[in-house]
């Protein structure tokens, strides 16, 4: 990401921070950091270098966008990133599913249906080209 879009999400937590966080006192003061202050407000190289646990926890998750938005900063393997291959969409009727792989694109009910219509077709494929070589 640039860093002007990094910069106008600090500037969007710190917001929040300033707004919603009980734990937030006037000039960026914290009552729950040793160094008083607040770790949304210092800045740091990388964005997920400051995480307040009771910020976490308690105030970001009130502005779902701004934590989808936060999340995609965390490297990788960090727990609160969301895993993307973990939640699929159904193709056939739009539904959301639990994948158990990544090539997954049906939920349980559909993948019934569309494996029934695909061994129809096989076979309809299948006894079309048989009655094509018993004309000929």
């Amino acid at each position: 990401m640039n860093q002007r879009k990094i910069n106008s999400t600090r500037s969007k937590l710190g917001r929040l921070a300033r707004n919603h966080c009980a734990n937030y006192k006037s000039g960026g003061a914290c009552d729950l950091q040793r160094c008083g202050l607040c770790t949304v407000e210092i800045k740091t190289d990388s964005m997920p270098g400051n995480i307040c646990p009771y910020f976490m926890q308690n105030v970001l998750p009130a502005d779902p966008a701004l934590m989808r938005e936060y999340l995609k900063y965390l490297p990788a393997d960090h727990p609160l990133r969301n895993k993307s291959n973990g939640v699929g969409k159904c193709k056939r009727c739009g539904r959301r599913f639990e994948r158990r792989s990544n090539r997954q694109q049906y939920c349980a009910g559909c993948a019934v249906e569309n494996e029934k219509e695909n061994s129809r077709r096989r076979n309809r494929d299948y006894r079309d080209r048989q009655r094509k070589r018993m004309t000929i």
